[in-house]
């Protein structure tokens, strides 16, 4: 722990010993507001709410001067292998930068090979939206059916839902990242195969829950193709993948010209603005997504070229690190006040606790400090009725980010200025609290740290803006916290023991003699109630039928 970390702490010791009161401090200093927030381009970040002085901001810019962040910032943008436990640079910021500048990693120009890319999806998402994609019975597609999950899933139906107002064309995109089969048969009962795309998103090719549900909608396409007695190559025509194993799609059976590869470079959480955003453009139009990039663009050159006492993300996870390792704040909520922003916590969520949740350092040596907190939140109004009554009266206090757009983009703004009422009041009343000595149980304590990302409209370069907000916020509190953002081991142990524990589940006896079959008694004892009531309702017995032979190996073999 260095020296700047240590005076910071000491002085976060002081403030828990007599604690800020944020009402106290707009009262004593009048350009509170102008000291704590920053106007940049159509948004406004409002972090006077939070529980700091001019002293706390400059011991947390002290902090991040002797972690060398500035020179961490040039080498997420240069190439430099920042994920060392992969040994693999970190360039999703490549993804969306226009300029012609090269950059040249290794010997190759990305910048030449992301064009050619983004070229090919322009290509496809013109042909498909012109009707001119057409199945093996030669009638249009015009569905795509997307599978993928974690940052393969999230990022498109995040930015899909978000900005379905910009929709272009008629297309219809579907996405199933679970592998529950209830969603799957409701999403499969609306689609006819003739018609359907099938978009496989999966970095390796290999991931359980994209395998187990791409087997079974390409049951669903032989059932319905050989009913009719269409014998003809149809995978080609209705098939495609967004991968960084390219070789393994065309060992499946697809065509190179729906093919569409991303790089290992490209970390799954930050994969919505390569080929991953294949179905935003689908949906929305190329024209918009890449006006999607430009917005997260913006951020980048704000992020790199800004000083760090007016830098939003810096900012972000500055007050980040104040939160939980000064002050112990070990949860933060995400609050949009949009119903487009709903699936925008969750985002956030892998986005945060995937990357920073760690409990060791780059060189794998225990963590003296919490990392990354508990990110969660939902859509204002509604949690109004809901959660908010712990943040305003509970035992544990939950820092606060407020996302509210200025403008709504439907003809109903009366009700947009009044969910940015219910907003302002919100942080308000967080921050002053309220006394009753008649009624204690009518008190809220107050002092509550809160931020406001206000911002003129929800655009489609506003979302990309937003995105890569929280992006460089991870990263800067990454480098502060001295652990690796870009690697997720702990996510590998529980697909292990899924391949362990499968073959226990379907009494497959030969697989799971590759495997240790002794078992804790918890696990025992829910795997024999799970045989005991699997076949119990007769309305579903038969139905768990795979119809296809498993491997457990490298499932592209398979088929």
């Amino acid at each position: 722990m260095n020296k700047a970390w240590k005076t910071l702490m000491a002085h976060a010791n002081d403030c828990r010993t007599r604690p800020i009161s944020i009402a106290e401090a707009f009262n004593t200093d009048i350009h509170r507001f102008e000291r704590f927030s920053v106007q940049w381009d159509d948004l406004l970040f409002d972090y006077s709410k939070q529980q700091i002085t001019t002293e706390t901001l400059k011991l947390l810019l002290d902090v991040a001067e002797a972690a060398q962040l500035s020179e961490k910032i040039s080498q997420l943008f240069s190439g430099v292998r920042l994920n060392e436990s992969e040994q693999r640079a970190v360039l999703h910021t490549a993804l969306r930068d226009s300029t012609k500048a090269p950059l040249w990693v290794e010997g190759e120009n990305l910048k030449e090979e992301i064009g050619l890319i983004q070229k090919k999806m322009h290509a496809f998402v013109e042909a498909f939206q012109a009707h001119k994609k057409l199945g093996v019975t030669g009638a249009p597609l015009k569905h795509c059916l997307c599978l993928g999950i974690g940052g393969s899933g999230l990022g498109p139906t995040l930015v899909c839902d978000a900005l379905a107002p910009y929709k272009t064309g008629d297309i219809q995109v579907h996405f199933i990242s679970n592998i529950d089969g209830e969603t799957l048969d409701t999403v499969l009962k609306k689609l006819s195969p003739e018609e359907t795309f099938c978009l496989i998103s999966s970095k390796t090719f290999s991931t359980l829950e994209t395998k187990e549900n791409a087997l079974k909608v390409r049951s669903w396409f032989e059932a319905e193709f050989s009913s009719k007695n269409i014998n003809r190559d149809w995978m080609a025509l209705h098939w495609g993948a967004v991968t960084a194993a390219p070789e393994k799609a065309l060992d499946w059976g697809m065509s190179d010209v729906h093919i569409f590869p991303f790089w290992p470079w490209v970390g799954g959480r930050f994969s919505v603005w390569s080929s991953i955003g294949l179905p935003i453009a689908l949906s929305l139009g190329m024209d918009n997504f890449k006006a999607f990039l430009s917005g997260a663009e913006a951020v980048d050159r704000h992020f790199k070229e800004t000083p760090f006492e007016k830098n939003i993300p810096v900012l972000m996870g500055l007050l980040g690190i104040w939160n939980i390792n000064g002050l112990g704040y070990s949860t933060h909520a995400i609050l949009p006040y949009a119903d487009a922003l709903k699936r925008f916590p969750s985002y956030c969520q892998q986005l945060e606790m995937e990357s920073n949740g760690k409990g060791v350092d780059k060189q794998g040596r225990p963590l003296a400090y919490q990392t990354a907190p508990v990110i969660w939140g939902d859509v204002g109004c509604d949690g109004q009725h809901a959660y908010m009554q712990l943040l305003h009266q509970g035992t544990v206090v939950v820092p606060v980010d407020f996302l509210v757009p200025v403008r709504s983009r439907s003809a109903h703004q009366d009700l947009q200025t009044l969910l940015v009422a219910n907003a302002l009041s919100q942080s308000k009343a967080l921050m002053e609290g309220k006394e009753d000595r008649v009624t204690p149980l009518k008190a809220c304590a107050g002092d509550r740290p809160c931020s406001t990302l206000m911002f003129s409209q929800l655009t489609p370069r506003m979302l990309g803006s937003l995105l890569a907000l929280y992006e460089h916020k991870v990263f800067v509190q990454g480098v502060l916290w001295a652990v690796n953002s870009f690697d997720q081991w702990g996510v590998e142990l529980g697909k292990q023991l899924t391949q362990a524990l499968l073959p226990r589940l379907t009494n497959d006896v030969q697989s799971s003699n590759h495997f240790d079959d002794k078992m804790d008694s918890s696990t025992e004892g829910l795997l024999a109630f799970f045989h005991r009531h699997q076949g119990s309702n007769e309305q579903y017995e038969g139905q768990n039928s795979t119809g296809y032979r498993r491997d457990r190996g490298d499932w592209h073999r398979d088929l």
